[in-house]
């Protein structure tokens, strides 16, 4: 007679995003902590999964297609089960952060033909009761207002709640446009069925809060700084004081990590990427992987790798590299952090940048920054690159271009490369060239409106625009930008009905209700009544709104010392607010934000002098055939800028660029194919003509505009 088999305690199995939540129920144990993720693990979460699909996806692919793509894991959920309810030991963080992002989902396919009904997978009826299938009873309110779309206000929950509302907004705001306006319904299917989980199953109570005290107490695996310090220290030897430069190494971690868990792991990949890394993935299905990417994955196995490029031979290298490279760039990165976490004076850029999660921001600024540089130099470098990014952002936002992740990296990876070990004269003239090259520019901002997808930037743009105005006066950028006081409302509305001679037609008012020139930052319950009633509460809101009131003209030195100053065209609108008046006020906002962000202002003018401004706005939308036609640009080979995609690309003679068969007009669609991002494609090409030299299509056009303007004196 056999022995009797003990039944397993626990279960492991790789289970999909569809099969981990669909109809199952799932209950949070009293040990459990709070949900507290923070807009970067969203951000993180986002990319990594943007980045692994688009890996696969091809623009030619059906929607069956994505069954064969390469399965993505995601991490491991550990569950109890108990009647008919599954607890989750550990995972909920991930799980509920996938259920927001599934609502989100839903909400961007809700007028797309074949999108997949994904409300199965994130609330269920049983018994006639419908609940969510993460069911943790305060939370219900704030999921309850994301599923339908209505507002929340977070003072009416717990911390958790009011974090599940602040990060489903980091969902909406960082979604990565190119997938969201492109393949979204195929990006989804490989969410459901190719991104997997293990599930391990632990049958006994018991033993599912053993396996938690372990996973979070005595679990923990040597990460890839640990392993890193090992190499690095255990090879210093005779060189240096061996428990000297531990202790170095220990306190420099310790410091980062008290201002972010991460943070210590985030500086390595930041400074080994902007000194070292010199290529990066194609954005193409099976692109190779580069520097960067295998910095990101694995550092402490690049560094190993990658020794006699980094200079690592003798102990007195890892000595240096240890005692002054990584003392010196640790203490400049945590001062980065200070900097993107608290807005001041030194270098205000490097918070608008975090705050419009440009993750990425210490890349570029890192590469400038070199161990040699005094605190005023390394000031000044994170300044202009800082100041450049923000340019930057502030100019894709009225163009209505992505600027995520995904979106930047390569090009933020170009900037760095380029950025590399200058001096500040250096940095400042290479930046300067870049501003003046940008294609996008303010000179767009006549089209630009309030749409379904910006309203985050609207919000922000209105924010740096009110605080500017009122200077050390007013409440100031954080306040305005911060969550639940202020909200964007429209200065004229269709509700209630505008006056019959404001507007010709019935339609004029909604072709220019959503136009910038016609939004205001205001509070959350400000009243939206007709504007002759709403221009008198307008005396006791900030100054952007005050200056829609005659009021404000009289006496006022922060109105009136403005104008004298800056020759913005401002105006009262005492008793009608029309769309002549929209169009005026459009124009005032484009002159603000040309004064906000002037290259000339933030020290970043001075680009490729013969090429002024204006010439760039005439010569806009200038073809490469024309390029040809009055530079020294000639048709051949073209290479990216990094040598990293060595595609057969072509010049024609006709101004087209070949690319594997297909043939682009523009340089930025022939980039942004081989990419599978969005890039500058003048930055990116680069032509080795007579001299040898391979120089950027932007230098050639650059010179066909100066050509031009100066045979027309």
């Amino acid at each position: 007679m056999s022995a009797e088999v003990e039944p397993a305690l626990i279960d492991g199995k790789a289970r999909t995003v569809r099969e981990l939540m669909q109809s199952q129920r799932y209950g949070l144990d009293f040990y459990q902590r709070e949900f507290s993720w923070t807009e970067a693990n969203v951000i993180e979460l986002l990319n990594d999964l943007s980045d692994a699909f688009l890996q696969e996806y091809e623009p030619h692919h059906e929607r069956v297609a994505v069954a064969s793509y390469r399965p993505y894991f995601l991490g491991t959920v550990v569950t109890s089960t108990r009647g008919d309810v599954r607890f989750l030991v550990d995972g909920q963080q991930r799980l509920t952060t996938l259920s927001l992002l599934l609502m989100h989902l839903q909400a961007l396919a809700a007028d797309r033909p074949g999108a997949a009904d994904l409300s199965p997978l994130v609330f269920s009826e049983r018994y006639g009761v419908r609940s969510f299938n993460l069911d943790v009873r305060e939370r219900n309110a704030v999921m309850m207002c994301i599923l339908n779309g209505t507002d929340y206000d977070p003072s009416t929950g717990d911390a958790s709640s009011r974090n599940i509302w602040q990060r489903y907004s980091d969902i909406v705001r960082f979604f990565p446009a190119e997938i969201a306006e492109g393949p979204l319904l195929h990006f989804t299917d490989w969410l459901l069925e190719r991104v997997l989980l293990t599930e391990i199953v632990a049958t006994d109570d018991e033993m599912a809060v053993e396996i938690f005290e372990t996973m979070n107490d005595r679990g923990l695996q040597l990460s890839s700084a640990d392993m890193l310090k090992s190499f690095l220290i255990t090879r210093v030897g005779e060189a240096g004081n061996v428990d000297a430069t531990n202790r170095l190494w220990r306190d420099r971690m310790d410091e980062l990590k008290a201002l972010d868990h991460n943070a210590d792991s985030d500086f390595l990949k930041v400074w080994l990427r902007s000194k070292y890394a010199r290529t990066i993935r194609e954005r193409r299905t099976h692109g190779v992987l580069g520097d960067f990417d295998k910095i990101g994955s694995a550092f402490h196995k690049w560094v190993q790798d990658n020794r006699e490029t980094i200079g690592l031979d003798k102990p007195s290298d890892y000595d240096r590299f240890v005692n002054t490279e990584f003392e010196v760039l640790s203490r400049r990165f945590v001062t980065l952090l200070h900097a993107s976490q608290t807005l001041d004076d030194t270098m205000p850029a490097v918070f608008y940048n975090a705050h419009n999660g440009l993750t990425l921001q210490c890349l570029p600024i890192m590469a400038a920054v070199t161990v040699h540089d005094d605190e005023q130099t390394f000031q000044q470098k994170a300044r202009l690159v800082s100041d450049y990014l923000d340019v930057m952002i502030a100019r894709r936002m009225v163009s209505d271009r992505d600027f995520g992740y995904s979106s930047l990296t390569y090009e933020l990876f170009i900037l760095a490369r380029n950025l590399r070990n200058r001096d500040l004269r250096q940095v400042r003239q290479f930046l300067a060239d870049r501003v003046a090259g940008m294609d996008e520019g303010f000179g767009t901002m006549s089209g630009f409106r309030l749409n379904q997808r910006n309203r985050s930037h609207v919000a922000y743009l209105l924010a740096r625009m009110t605080a500017w105005i009122e200077g050390a006066h007013g409440p100031g950028f954080v306040e305005y930008a911060g969550p639940n006081r202020f909200e964007v409302h429209h200065i004229v509305t269709d509700e209630p009905e505008p006056r019959v001679d404001d507007f010709q037609d019935p339609n004029e008012l909604g072709d220019t209700r959503d136009m910038f020139g016609n939004l205001l930052l205001l509070p959350r319950d400000f009243n939206a009544c007709d504007y002759s009633e709403k221009v008198k509460q307008f005396p006791a809101q900030n100054l952007l709104a005050q200056s829609l009131t005659p009021a404000a003209y009289n006496h006022n030195p922060a109105i009136t010392g403005l104008i004298q100053d800056t020759g913005l065209p401002f105006k009262a609108y005492p008793d009608a607010f029309t769309s002549e008046a929209i169009h005026e006020r459009q124009a005032l906002y484009q002159a603000l934000c040309e004064l906000i962000w002037s290259p000339e202002r933030l020290g970043l003018g001075g680009g490729r002098a013969p090429v002024s401004a204006e010439a760039h706005r005439r010569f806009h939308g200038m073809t490469l055939r024309d390029v040809m036609a009055s530079s020294d640009l000639g048709p051949g080979p073209l290479v990216s800028v990094s040598g990293a995609w060595p595609a057969d690309v072509t010049l024609k003679p006709d101004g087209t660029i070949a690319v594997d068969g297909n043939v682009f007009t523009s340089p930025s669609g022939a980039s942004d194919y081989v990419t599978g991002g969005s890039t500058n494609g003048w930055d990116f090409w680069t032509s080795r003509q007579n001299d040898g030299k391979s120089t950027p299509l932007s230098e050639y056009r650059e010179q066909a505009i100066a050509r031009i303007e100066e045979s027309a004196k």
